[in-house]
């Protein structure tokens, strides 16, 4: 006699976790069908789409897949921008088993076909928009089976929504374990080829949860997220955990400051997460202001956060939300939400990340792996168990190098405070060493931003004939304001130790940025780094 209770969108004890099934849960009569999940603003402006519907499309897309020969455990890999396509892809991985790798839709047609072999996939989805790039990459793997979304312009893909229309909508029946891979998001590759990130379902949750909680974030909120969703910053902060929760959120298939202002003003957007560098461009739209009365928050991210720019919005009455996290962590890390100029993170150092969230456990450690005290320098780990990745995928030898027992090795340095505040300066190798003093580049970074006509800062090593290294700094002026490197020096020179203060600098329109709108400073180092 059967007494399992019959029906329930969790085919399995583990499958609590599996993202497909809240998914199911939420459009289900005990959910919120009717409500809007997601408003896409990409090639179908303003199209609203409840969680019923998304979780239908999601169900076909999922039969649609098994249909085309996937089984539990394949990876299916996409190169799509921010559209509510990508989260079908997604939520429909989920009900299946499969495992969603997506890739930077920037990336060459080498470089994507590198990464499809390296994972063994067998489907491709891809956007139209990337047909090009596909086209240079089947011919070679006969075996890929290609499914395009948007049009079609690769001969041998079939269409996505013809798929769609003639898949089963019967929920499937797939139970997955907390510890079975959900999707493998590639790291930035900082040396060699990008490293495939292995997260779990359970991390992938977990993960969720803690950046959703550090945030405050409630049904109530409107969410616009500026990054990809090929990171983590893109998932699992925060698109996921409002899909968890019943929230909207707001896709963005491009962003730019202009753009994404009066997204907020349209939508009544109340948390917007992006770059800190994003967050900075924003505010230099001349009435920007006027485009924001509907935000309670803003969440920074990717580099440290001057107090200057925390100011900008927390005097518009916004809330400034510090971040620091890594994809090998569920973009995990430090969480701090400042609600007015008396918080205590204020009149700490730009580079205070505030406090590690729930769920996660930081700490600082020296070259022996053993934990430092307050206000010493050393390397940010962060515990692996909840939201942190199961490893790389093929990488053993990276593997075992950043995923240390229970531990999780950033390569970021940074510090602690007395009063359990952390700090994160830069990458262990940015370090720079004149005449035996360190000097941190975001310490540098962070004074030179103070400046009335400085855009942004990027403070890099120089050559010293005496000191052996001195810091070298690439500024960027505001729009319309003129520079000039004795303008720098004076300034610099009230603020800074005389050590720090950099030697050389190098005034320039713009400088290198990734494709979430992050300064690039690998390809800095290479333009302007003296070794």
């Amino acid at each position: 006699m059967k007494t399992g209770v019959q029906g329930s969108v969790y085919p399995g004890s583990g499958s609590v976790y599996n993202v497909g099934h809240l998914l199911s849960r939420n459009a289900s009569p005990s959910g919120f069908p009717d409500r809007v999940a997601v408003i896409d603003t990409g090639r179908c402006e303003g199209r609203d789409i409840t969680y019923r519907t998304l979780d239908e499309r999601a169900t076909r897309c999922a039969n649609a897949l098994s249909a085309l020969g996937v089984n539990k455990g394949d990876r299916v890999f996409a190169v799509l921008p921010n559209r509510v396509e990508t989260l079908e892809v997604l939520f429909g991985c989920a009900k299946i088993g499969a495992v969603f790798t997506p890739a930077n839709f920037r990336f060459a047609s080498e470089e994507i076909g590198f990464l499809v072999d390296d994972v063994a996939a067998g489907i491709l989805i891809f956007d139209s928009e990337y047909s090009d790039k596909v086209r240079e990459l089947a011919p070679g793997r006969p075996k890929l089976r290609l499914l395009e979304i948007g049009g079609h312009g690769v001969e041998a893909a079939k269409a996505y929504e013809e798929c769609l229309a003639t898949a089963s909508e019967s929920e499937p029946v797939c139970a997955t374990a907390p510890d079975d891979i959900c999707m493998i998001l590639f790291t930035a590759g900082t040396t060699g080829r990008p490293k495939g990130v292995k997260l779990t379902y359970r991390s992938t949750f977990f993960a969720c949860l803690s950046n959703g909680i550090s945030a405050s974030m409630t049904t109530d909120d409107v969410y616009l997220g500026a990054p990809p969703m090929f990171h983590a910053g893109g998932l699992t902060c925060f698109q996921l955990y409002m899909l968890m929760i019943g929230g909207k959120i707001v896709v963005q298939n491009r962003w730019t400051a202009q753009d994404t202002l009066e997204l907020i003003q349209r939508y009544g957007v109340t948390y917007h997460f992006g770059i800190a560098t994003q967050l900075k461009m924003m505010i230099q739209v001349e009435g920007w202001e006027k485009y924001v009365g509907s935000l309670r928050a803003v969440n920074g991210g990717g580099e440290p956060q001057p107090a200057e720019l925390k100011h900008a919005f927390i005097n518009q009455g916004i809330a400034y939300v510090s971040g620091y996290g890594l994809t090998e962590t569920g973009a995990t890390g430090c969480n701090w939400l400042a609600c007015s100029r008396d918080d205590p993170t204020l009149s700490k150092a730009s580079e205070c990340m505030g406090k590690p969230p729930a769920f996660v456990e930081v700490k600082i450690v020296d070259g022996a792996g053993q934990e430092t005290r307050a206000d010493e320098y050393g390397e940010i780990i962060i515990r692996r168990e909840p939201t942190g990745a199961a490893g790389y995928w093929n990488r053993p030898e990276d593997e075992a190098r950043k995923f240390r027992q229970d531990w999780i090795f950033t390569g970021d340095l940074g510090k602690r405070d007395a009063e359990g505040y952390f700090y994160v300066v830069g990458r262990t190798d940015d370090m720079i060493i004149s005449g035996g003093e360190n000097i941190y580049p975001s310490e540098v970074e962070r004074v030179i931003f103070g400046h009335p006509k400085v855009a942004d800062v990027v403070v890099v090593r120089g050559r010293h004939p005496q000191w052996g290294q001195t810091p070298k700094a690439i500024i960027v002026p505001k729009p319309g304001r003129t520079l000039t490197e004795e303008e720098i020096l004076e300034y610099v020179g009230k603020n800074l130790a005389s050590y720090k203060k950099p030697r050389k600098i190098v005034i320039v329109d713009s400088v290198p940025r990734s494709e979430t709108g992050k300064i690039d400073r690998k390809a800095i180092r290479k333009l302007y780094e003296e070794i």
